[in-house]
Parts: structure tokens; C-alpha cells; sequence
């Protein structure tokens, strides 16, 4: 592949600013655990090269700039419950996580909230091992050490149907006993006690210990199916319950329906997934049971189903959530490889209805996602953002009389994708008849034909855009013979033909050359420099982002023609046509003055 190499100067005092700005990485503390604990041994950043834990066991590590991601692998037992706990240090504020996966197929299950501190994660595992990978909660520069420490917990008590004893009537209510019962510490939903429920279980002697107790439990549940949980048994205490789903939305809510002062809910659950239930307590101290299981659906579920869908009866799968799928914080999880059937159908909550997805992409792999089988009068539009939210690109029409979107994207994170499909002002002509197909195919890189071979990255660090067939074909591409004819603006006053789209990879690279080499080298990049890719022929954007904590910026735009690159800072702008660039802007030296403290 034949690729262009521009370097340009800018102000140094901008670059000195910038790295001035990044902390040297530090040991770790004094008071770093002491114990001879072994270390992670890297390269440990996929699944294959996953360090092997024992449990119960502990570990250290360190995660580094710029997309580090340490994983490790451990046997489990089904049906038993395990917890991971992640202690961090030595890291500036940033934030760690931890991710797990099932250890056959590698699937996303469940992530820990990300703390600068402490963080845990506890499940119950239904396979017989688990991955859990490490990572820093945003792109970063900043480095943070870790310890992970793996345990079996012990099991959920066995259900039973024996009452806690009534207090007798002859004894006054008195406080609760100092201390919490055995499910504490459980106070908030990042640390909800997750019950194994399969039909039924039971809960005996919980209490609201000291005053102003919460008490949180999860369960996963699976969509379409109907749940219920019950309090009972109340000595000396009034429950009020809410069913809040994975958001932390309140979903249900209930004080008295059990009888008396005790609480019964039922809700239908509408995704795979946790739901939580909190508890409170209105007045008084004392315990109480919990049974929470899965029942049948209730005579009256016409009439109580959460969610738009008694307003919004042609409301797609997604719009039937509890709060449809209107933003990026309710982005519809869509898996690869399936298409699926939504539509424009005018939300309950009015206005325009914006659907928002979001499909799990690995590092490595090419994803193309794209409509088909428009309704009539249906012309979409599709916006591509990364994990961090950020746009990548976007595309209106495939081409010239083909109203459908297509977006291309060579996965270099593993995480979340979100896309984007509206109509803007295009209203549908009949929104009850407003349908799409939308679909996220993954493969190799190298699966699409291309008339050559793509030339690899020579270095693992180095811009990594350019695997990425530079001439994949279009999803609804017009043979070669079936020119399309077209008038640009160009000062040539006769019409031009316009050849079917192409893939067009573009790397970028911006560093600062410290040591005046000019060869960019490691930690010389430069962060958060805006860049974007336009379509010549049309001025459409085609893509644009910022560069990552190595000074790194990848497009893969599909165009008709040449793409001109710019980075609005640097005033630069330069013309990338055929089958791709990759593009060096240079930050030259700049000697301190002696003044300079």
C-alpha cells in the first residue's frame, strides 16, 4: 500500500505545556503491601496470555498508558459464588475497573464500578472458569498499581420456611442488636448482595441495623420473565421496597402491599440482566424475611406492564425499556451479526425518536454496521461513537439513490460502540409504517476481498489503521460498469464521474520529538489533538476524534474520491487520495531558557 509520510512543526511551548502536564510514573508506597506477593506477568493483554490465579490467591500489578488491559484466568466451580477485590494505588486519581467474562467464549458478564480506591466484584458462577480483565476507566497517560484478590464467598443460606420468632408481647420492642446481619455490608447498589435465585429464595432475620440502614440485593433475571419479592415476618419495622434496574432507575415501588406494614412488588423484567431491590424502613427497629422468586404472570400484567408500550403499541423491542433508548445512557445492546428489525415509530415521551445502540467490539476486528429494507419513506442516518463516547464518523446514504447507512470501524479497544440512527428532518411520510433493519457484521481484517495485500504495521505500538483492507467493498456497492454521474464543484464545467465508494485508512500521529531525533519514539505522543476527515468532492465529514495518550488517531472512511485531513490546531490540512495515508506531524525541541526554574 502506498502511503504518504508528512511531518510539520508547531509551537513548543504548546507541546512543553502539554507534557509538563503528565505525571512521571512513582514507585509504589511505603505502605504497599509487604507481603510476598507475586506479581502479573505481561505480556498478559489477551485472553490467550491471561496470567492463571488460584483461589483464593492474590496478585499485583500495574496498569499502563496508554490502553493497557491486564487479564486473568481462573477455574470456578459451578453454582458457587466467588468475589474479586481490586485495591489501587500509586495512581493519581485514575480510576480502575474490572471486567468479566465467561472463560469459554469469552463474553462480557458483568464490571465492577471504577474507583481510584477500592472496587469488588462478586457472582456466581455457571461456568467452569472466568477472565477478569483489568483496565483504567478512561484513556489516560497516568499509570496505577493494583492488587486483585480472588475468593470463594460463602453460600447464599438455604431457603427456608421457618419464621424468625415473634418478639413476645410481654417484652417491649427494644434496638436492634449493634451490628448488621449477615448479608452487610450490602448499603448501596454498587454493593447489592447478589442472590442465586433459580425459582425461590428466602431470606430469614434481616434487620435495618444502625438506624438509617439500607439493604440492596440483585438478581439476575431474563427478560420477558415475571418477578416478585415479598417482606414478611416484620417485628418492630415498616419495609418500603423499589425494583431498580441496571441504570438505577426506579422502576416498581411499594410500602404496604404485603399486608400490614409489609411490602409485595412484582415487575417483568425487560433485558438479561441484574435488577436490584432496595429496601428502607419507615419507622421503628427490628427484622424482617425477604422472599424474592420468579412467579407467573400476573392476571392484571395488561394493566401494569412498565415500560412505553400501553401508549406506544408499534414501539420496537428497544422502545419498550422502561425509558426507551433516547440517549447514550440507555443505548439498546444489539448483538453482532444479527440483523435486527426497529423502527421510527413516535416514542411516548414525544419528539423525534432517536435510537441509540450499542454492540460490544474486540480489538482486531473490523465491524460493519449498516441498514437494509427501509418502509417506505424511511431515509436514516447513521452517527458511529467510541466507548468514550466520542464521534468517529457518521454516513447518510450509501451512495446516490440508496437512502440506507454504512459504517465501517477497525475495533483498537474492547469495549462498548455506540451508534446513532435517526432521521433528523426527514420525518417518516408513516411513522406506524417506519421500519429498518439494522445489523453489526464482524470479521478479520483480512475477510473482505481487495485487489492487494495490505501492508501490516511494522511495530505492535505504531499506527495500526493501515490493517485494514484499503479497498473493502461498499455493503450496497454499484458494479464498476454502473457508473454513477454526478456534477461537482470543481471548475471544470462538465459533469464527472464518480467512481462507487472506497475505504480509504488514514493514520495520524502527532508527537512531540524530544530528543530531536525526528523519528517519533515512546511517550513522545501527543493527547487530545482534534482532527477530522472530509469527503473533497462534497465537503461532507466523514470522520473525526482525538488523538489517544500515544498522539494516535485512526480513520477508515469509505469515499468517493480524495479525503482531505485537517487538525484545526495546527492550521494543517493536507489531500490523501488512492489507497491511503499515514500522517507524522512533527513538535520540534525547544531549549528551555535559563530563567526557566
Amino acid at each position: 500500500m502506498r502511503r504518504q509520510f508528512i511531518i510539520i512543526a508547531a509551537a513548543a511551548a504548546f507541546a512543553i505545556l502539554l507534557l509538563a502536564s503528565v505525571p512521571a510514573t512513582v514507585a509504589a508506597p511505603g505502605d504497599a503491601p509487604v507481603l510476598q506477593i507475586p506479581t502479573e506477568s505481561e505480556p498478559n493483554d489477551t485472553y490467550g496470555s491471561a496470567n492463571d490465579v488460584a483461589i483464593p490467591s492474590s496478585v499485583t500489578g500495574v496498569i499502563t498508558p496508554v490502553d493497557d488491559v491486564d487479564y486473568f484466568v481462573m477455574n470456578t466451580n459451578s453454582g458457587d459464588q466467588y468475589r474479586a477485590s481490586l485495591a489501587i494505588w500509586d495512581n493519581y486519581n485514575l480510576k480502575l475497573k474490572m471486567i468479566l467474562y465467561y472463560g469459554d467464549s469469552q463474553q462480557y458478564v458483568d464490571e465492577s464500578t471504577p474507583s481510584a480506591s477500592n472496587t469488588s466484584l462478586t457472582w456466581t458462577a455457571y461456568r467452569n472458569s472466568y477472565y477478569i480483565g483489568i483496565q483504567a476507566a478512561s484513556v489516560t497517560t497516568r499509570t496505577a498499581s493494583y492488587r486483585l484478590d480472588t475468593n470463594q464467598v460463602a453460600p447464599t443460606p438455604s431457603p427456608t420456611a421457618t419464621p424468625v420468632t415473634p418478639t413476645p408481647t410481654n417484652t417491649p420492642l427494644g434496638p436492634t442488636p449493634s451490628g448488621g446481619d449477615s448479608y452487610e455490608s450490602n448499603d448501596s447498589f454498587d454493593d447489592a448482595y447478589l442472590l442465586p435465585v433459580q425459582t425461590t429464595v428466602t431470606l430469614n432475620g434481616l434487620n435495618f441495623s444502625p438506624a438509617g440502614d439500607e439493604d440492596w440485593f440483585k438478581l439476575w433475571t431474563k427478560g420477558g420473565k415475571w418477578y416478585q419479592a415479598t417482606t414478611s415476618a416484620l417485628s418492630g419495622v415498616d419495609t418500603y421496597v423499589e425494583i431498580r434496574n441496571r441504570n438505577n432507575i426506579v422502576v416498581e415501588s411499594d410500602d404496604d402491599g404485603g399486608g400490614g406494614y409489609a411490602s409485595q412488588i412484582d415487575w417483568l423484567a425487560s433485558y438479561d440482566g441484574y435488577y436490584y431491590v432496595r429496601l428502607t424502613n419507615k419507622a421503628g427497629s427490628g427484622t424482617y424475611n425477604l422472599e424474592v422468586k420468579e412467579i407467573a404472570e400476573p392476571d392484571d400484567a395488561a394493566t401494569s406492564t412498565p415500560g412505553p408500550t400501553p401508549s406506544n403499541p408499534g414501539a420496537d423491542r428497544c422502545d419498550k425499556l422502561e425509558l426507551g433508548n433516547h440517549d447514550f445512557d440507555h443505548a439498546c445492546v444489539i448483538s453482532v451479526n444479527k440483523p435486527e428489525e426497529f423502527n421510527f415509530s413516535p416514542p411516548p415521551y414525544g419528539g423525534p425518536d432517536n435510537d441509540f445502540f450499542k454492540v460490544w467490539v474486540k480489538r482486531g476486528l473490523l465491524f460493519e454496521c449498516a441498514t437494509s429494507n427501509l418502509s417506505s419513506g424511511v431515509d436514516p442516518n447513521m452517527i458511529v461513537y467510541d466507548h468514550n463516547r466520542n464521534a468517529l464518523g457518521g454516513n447518510d446514504d450509501v451512495e446516490p439513490g440508496d437512502y440506507n447507512s454504512y459504517f465501517s470501524y477497525y475495533a483498537t479497544y474492547e469495549g462498548w460502540l455506540y451508534l446513532l440512527v435517526g432521521y433528523g428532518d426527514r420525518t417518516p411520510s408513516n411513522p406506524d409504517d417506519s421500519d429498518y433493519t439494522l445489523a453489526c457484521d464482524t470479521k478479520l481484517p483480512s475477510e473482505p476481498t481487495t485487489t492487494g495485500t495490505p501492508e501490516a504495521p511494522t511495530a505492535t505500538t505504531g499506527p495500526q489503521a493501515t490493517t485494514t483492507p484499503a479497498e473493502g467493498p461498499a455493503a450496497t456497492a454499484t458494479p464498476a460498469e454502473e457508473l454513477t454521474v454526478r456534477p461537482l464543484t470543481t471548475p471544470t464545467p462538465v459533469p464527472v464521474t464518480t467512481p462507487a465508494p472506497q475505504f480509504v485508512p488514514i493514520t495520524l500521529l502527532v508527537y512531540y520529538d524530544g530528543n530531536d531525533d525526528r523519528q517519533p519514539g515512546a511517550g513522545e505522543g501527543i493527547a487530545g489533538i482534534s482532527a477530522q476527515a472530509y469527503e473533497v468532492a462534497t465537503n461532507q465529514l466523514l470522520a473525526q476524534g482525538f488523538t489517544d495518550d500515544q498522539g494516535n488517531l485512526e480513520f477508515t472512511v469509505a469515499s468517493s474520491g480524495p479525503v482531505r485531513v485537517r487538525v484545526p490546531f495546527f492550521g494543517f490540512s493536507q489531500l490523501v487520495a488512492g489507497e491511503g495515508a499515514s500522517v507524522y506531524l512533527r513538535v520540534p525541541p525547544q531549549p528551555l531558557s535559563e530563567e526557566t526554574p
